[in-house]
């Protein structure tokens, strides 16, 4: 909260406590630019603004009346919740006073099941916060708590939702993309840098890994069957990024294929392709069509990116039929013509990062990748 909030607020203005944080300002001037910033960290179930006050049901009943004085209702309903047990009074006897204050006052009656107005009441640490209405946060787990995993990026919609889904459950999401230039245009490396800008909004910290693939694809047309080279070409990627997952300390690799989707992606082909894989390949939208992925894509703000055009490396010298149904034996036995090791190695010495910050949002050279040996 601090490091996305740092140039709106002082550090000291947000503090913790009894599940949950309190942000102080001295006016409303920067409401609506932290509320939104708030939005995009994982691990708030809601946000509310509120005023704060004595610990005394005078004060609760001033607060409450002067957030519902511009407001037109007929019912009304009391939530008090009561974490500090020295105050004294019950949560059920202050919603019963300040309901009856707010009833003569406004002319209203209490309806606890559907009330047109809710008036929230914390008492906490010494103090009270009141306030009438909740922002639903992004839910999810906080960024980090689960560990690192290494996300395979391209510029469609897929894989950055994928990433997004990852970020939601607590993961930090370093990500690492593949590209075929100079075959291909530089579209695909500048939409995944726009798509990443986007995704650190959420981690506020990321690391963009630049993978020249070219080579590595022109050995496998020269080797193999023209109708294995995208279950190749997957493996290869695999195999890249879990070497870039293992310097990373990341615990898992990260795609964005679902079931069925492309030829690459039938039950088969994933299963040949985990093969080439010793950490786990969580793929979040396996169950998800592709109209539910673009709906989440414009959610999280990667949609208008991914829609336009692009170069995908894997579409650089595709087969015209590729193979839906992979044999894992001739799969292995056309990967005996090429030195994976070697392919892996020569991609790695070539990788360029790239560190992006939030709020900030500037991106950075970062130093070559380790390339010891394997």
């Amino acid at each position: 909260i601090r490091t996305v909030l740092i140039d709106l607020i002082p550090l000291t203005a947000v503090r913790g406590g009894y599940g949950r944080f309190v942000i102080e300002l001295d006016t409303e001037q920067n409401f609506v630019d932290i509320t939104k910033r708030l939005l995009y960290i994982f691990g708030i179930a809601n946000i509310c603004v509120g005023v704060k006050v004595e610990q005394d049901v005078d004060a609760f009943c001033g607060a409450a009346e002067n957030l519902l004085a511009d407001r037109q209702f007929k019912t009304i309903k009391v939530d008090t919740r009561r974490p500090d047990k020295n105050f004294p009074l019950g949560s059920l006897v202050v919603n019963a006073k300040v309901g009856e204050y707010i009833c003569k006052r406004f002319g209203v009656r209490a309806n606890l099941s559907e009330p047109e107005e809710t008036i929230f009441i914390e008492i906490v640490d010494g103090v009270a916060y009141v306030y009438r209405s909740k922002v639903k946060g992004a839910g999810g787990l906080p960024v980090g708590v689960s560990g690192n995993v290494v996300s395979l990026i391209s510029a469609g919609f897929d894989s950055p939702v994928a990433s997004w889904q990852m970020l939601k459950r607590g993961a930090n999401v370093i990500f690492v993309h593949f590209h075929s230039m100079p075959y291909t245009s530089q579209n695909s490396v500048d939409q995944v840098r726009q798509l990443v800008e986007v995704l650190t909004r959420y981690q506020f910290n990321s690391t963009l890994h630049l993978v020249p693939f070219a080579e590595v694809q022109n050995e496998i047309v020269l080797q193999a069957s023209q109708s294995l080279r995208v279950i190749l070409y997957r493996r290869m990627m695999v195999r890249i990024a879990e070497a870039i997952a293992h310097r990373e300390k990341a615990e898992a690799l990260v795609s964005g294929e679902a079931v069925g989707q492309v030829a690459s992606q039938t039950l088969r082909n994933i299963r040949v392709i985990n093969e080439a894989a010793t950490l786990p390949i969580l793929r979040p939208l396996s169950g998800m069509d592709k109209e539910e992925t673009m709906a989440a894509a414009r959610q999280i703000g990667t949609y208008d990116i991914s829609k336009e055009p692009y170069d995908d490396c894997c579409s650089f010298l595709a087969p015209r039929k590729p193979e839906t149904w992979a044999s894992l034996d001739e799969v292995n036995e056309a990967e005996k013509k090429f030195h994976v090791q070697s392919l892996v190695q020569m991609a790695l010495e070539k990788t360029s990062s790239e560190s992006f910050q939030y709020p900030q949002a500037e991106v950075k050279l970062k130093d070559p990748i380790d390339v010891a040996p394997m």
